[in-house]
């Protein structure tokens, strides 16, 4: 089975103060955090959500402490990736037709979108 790099709201407020902090966090800080957030959750609340995100493999989990296994921007580039794959069969052209709904672009936006493919291409 593929791997789901999709999350919840919750999980995503997890990750926000997991990477807010550069050293890892324990469980039992980081459900005050949370709480302290207004967030009101139990113990085995958090641990659910910290079990999903670790079966996704975006956070580690070692002895009551928990850190991200992905930066934020890993994450979102692993999250578009699936969505391109998931709707645009895997093609950026698809994407950046269904983005434009076919519709012109303003002579700014193709200059942006070609100084774009320029720098991605320098790149590989």
């Amino acid at each position: 089975m593929k791997e789901s790099y999709k999350i919840a709201d919750a999980e995503r407020d997890v990750m926000q103060v997991l990477w807010e902090h550069p050293e890892a966090v324990s469980t039992r800080e980081l459900l005050d955090i949370m709480n302290e957030k207004g967030k009101n959750w139990k113990r085995q609340t958090l641990n659910t959500l910290l079990f999903r995100l670790e079966d996704k493999k975006i956070v580690l989990r070692r002895r009551g402490y928990v850190e991200p296994a992905l930066t934020e921007v890993e994450l979102l580039q692993k999250q578009t990736e699936e969505l391109l794959d998931s709707f645009y069969g895997g093609k950026l052209r698809n994407f950046c037709a269904a983005l434009t709904g076919q519709a012109d672009l303003s002579d700014e936006e193709a200059d942006r979108l070609e100084k774009l493919i320029v720098e991605l291409r320098s790149k590989s």
